[in-house]
């Protein structure tokens, strides 16, 4: 088997014959383009004239007023302000489990009261948000169908 190199467009190990390196010289000649060629100063004037009024491209400064504008726009209130948002969807929720946590479990409210505990990856295999029923209903029916079948193997005396 012939290694494939990370760049090349041809494997490694096999060598052109002196036929196709002719073709491939013929096709090359005329190309103009080389790595490290100066464009010609009307290029230059076009480039230059393209950019014109585009700062950041450039690598400009821009006004203070400016940098002020896309900061206060792209601004959502820094980590307290988005921690404070995340709990404050939480404070109306209780805290009854009704099942016990165990490792590599995480709490899924089934209503404002009631916590099941369920396996992780299980419990975010269905990407669910308060304010959306139908993805909240999912993942309810998920965690019902965990506690019972958790019940069912407790009562036989199987371990989950």
């Amino acid at each position: 088997m012939i290694e494939m190199g990370k760049k090349r467009k041809r494997p490694l190990g096999i060598i052109p014959s002196a036929e196709t390196r002719q073709k491939m010289s013929v096709a090359k000649m005329g190309n103009k383009f080389h790595l490290g060629m100066k464009a010609s100063p009307e290029t230059r004037a076009k480039m230059s004239a393209s950019l014109m009024g585009n700062t950041h491209t450039l690598g400009l400064k821009q006004s203070p007023e400016t940098v002020a504008k896309r900061v206060m726009a792209n601004w959502k209130g820094g980590r307290r302000a988005t921690v404070m948002r995340y709990q404050a969807k939480r404070r109306l929720l209780g805290f009854i489990p009704l099942n016990k946590p165990f490792f590599g479990s995480e709490g899924h409210h089934v209503d404002t009261e009631q916590v099941i505990y369920m396996p992780q990856a299980l419990h975010r295999s269905i990407p669910h948000r308060q304010s959306d029923p139908n993805s909240m209903a999912k993942i309810k029916a998920v965690a019902y169908n965990f506690l019972f079948k958790q019940e069912i193997e407790a009562a036989i005396g199987r371990p989950t």
